[in-house]
Parts: structure tokens; sequence; C-alpha cells
């Protein structure tokens, strides 16, 4: 996995992550929907027989895009143990 930003302000986020697809960028998508101050989260694969993702956060200027960013790839991990733990139960 290879991160580039493509553009960067105070409330806007594009990056291109290589070596991804659909399953992070839908995934990422999701999360920074859920967050206050985020009014705008989306993804697009450019082709489809490369394995990478644009990925476009816009926020209200309250937070910062990569601080969303971090934020939702903290409440996937926390997500994603809790899915762990309740199968380590079956």
């Amino acid at each position: 996995m290879e991160v580039k930003i493509l553009k960067s302000t105070d409330s806007y986020l594009e990056l291109e992550i290589q070596g991804e697809d659909h399953t992070l960028g839908n995934l990422l998508a999701g999360y920074l929907r859920r967050i206050n101050g985020v009014k705008f989260a989306s993804y697009f694969q450019p082709h489809p027989l490369l394995t990478n993702i644009i990925l476009k956060i816009l926020t209200d200027g309250k937070v910062k895009p990569l601080d969303a960013l971090k934020t939702a790839i903290e409440m996937a991990e926390e997500d994603n143990n809790k899915f762990i733990s309740e199968i380590s139960k079956i």
C-alpha cells in the first residue's frame, strides 16, 4: 500500500491509495460519513484494471480532513476488535 496526497487544504483532502480497491474505499468512506464535521466522503476507482482508489474528504472546517481520516481508521479498528472478540466466544 502506498498513499499519495493529491490535494490538501484545511477542509479538503484527496488521497490516492495504491494497491487497494473497493473494500478499503467503501469502509473508509462509510466511517468518515459518521464523523461530525465531515460534509462529504467518497472514493472511486479510476479504472477497473488498476489497483488504486482515490479517497475524497470534505469537512466543515471545524475538523481537519486528515484528523477525520485518523478517527475513521480508529473507529474501524475498534469495531473490528469487537467483532473478533465476539467471534472468539463462539
